[in-house]
């Protein structure tokens, strides 16, 4: 596997695991509120953990296809969509956190 495709699929990997361990705690905590739009649609129509899913599917498709567009290799868009992805993940995580510790309403 490429060096820059193993980096992308950490970083995701790392984001979604701590997107998902936030929002449990925030949603056990009663404070958490989905803050996209999009999110929100979706965690209303199937649930929590499938609203997620369906929500990152999403992000990937958003981010990949402008790459793919831009007429890159397929390891550019997989980098930059899992990549993306992640990173975003990681902001929502940490959004999460500021939530729980009361940082933010």
């Amino acid at each position: 596997m490429h060096r820059r495709l193993t980096v992308a699929v950490v970083v995701f990997l790392a984001g979604i695991l701590a997107d998902a361990a936030s929002t449990y705690v925030a949603v056990s905590s009663g404070r958490f509120v989905e803050g996209s739009p999009v999110g929100r649609y979706f965690v209303r129509r199937y649930g929590l953990v499938a609203g997620m899913v369906a929500t990152k599917l999403v992000g990937m498709v958003v981010i990949a296809i402008p790459v793919a567009v831009a007429r890159r290799d397929r390891l550019t868009v997989l980098v930059v969509m899992l990549g993306g992805v992640g990173l975003l993940s990681f902001g929502a995580a940490l959004r999460n956190v500021l939530l729980f510790a009361g940082v933010i309403g």
